[in-house]
């Protein structure tokens, strides 16, 4: 269990939020479709896709993640059905693990962490939040860099 980092913080401020029920490819619609009312409607994303899974089911064969993705965006905007716009995105007391390399293996961070929980006696209180530190460069075919955070109830410690 490397790089494993306790006590951080993560903080963001003017976000665009969708919380759904899909399948992997409405996820990938939806993304899409966000990145179109950005630009159409001239907001300027200002920090990195932050995305969180809360649960994952299957349902008449096919499988729904329920998911939250967080955009910071440079203002504050009107935003269609569906969106939800957050003021404030904090969580307070964060366990910590950078991952690079393809998403597809990601669950052995997540793994590390939360054995890193269970053995340290800490309660995680939110789900894992994951910070894709550089889409930018993913998409023009870098290895993708994932900042993973679990928030720790910090009257546990």
């Amino acid at each position: 269990m490397t790089g494993i980092e306790t006590g951080k913080e993560l903080k963001f401020e003017n976000l665009i939020s969708l919380r759904r029920k899909m399948t992997q490819q409405q996820l990938q619609e939806e993304l899409m479709k966000l990145g179109k009312f950005l630009k159409e409607n001239n907001i300027n994303k200002v920090g990195p896709l932050i995305s969180a899974t809360f649960s994952v089911e299957n349902v008449n064969g096919e499988q729904l993640i329920d998911s939250e993705f967080l955009v910071p965006v440079d203002k504050k905007v009107s935003l269609p059905n569906g969106y939800k716009f957050k003021e404030k995105f904090h969580l307070v007391n964060v366990v910590y693990k950078r991952y690079i390399g393809n998403p597809m293996y990601i669950q052995e961070a997540y793994n590390e962490l939360l054995q890193f929980i269970q053995q340290n006696g800490l309660q995680q209180i939110t789900a894992a939040y994951n910070v894709n530190v550089n889409e930018e460069e993913v998409a023009e075919g870098a290895e993708p860099i994932i900042d993973i955070y679990f928030e720790i109830n910090s009257s546990m410690l």
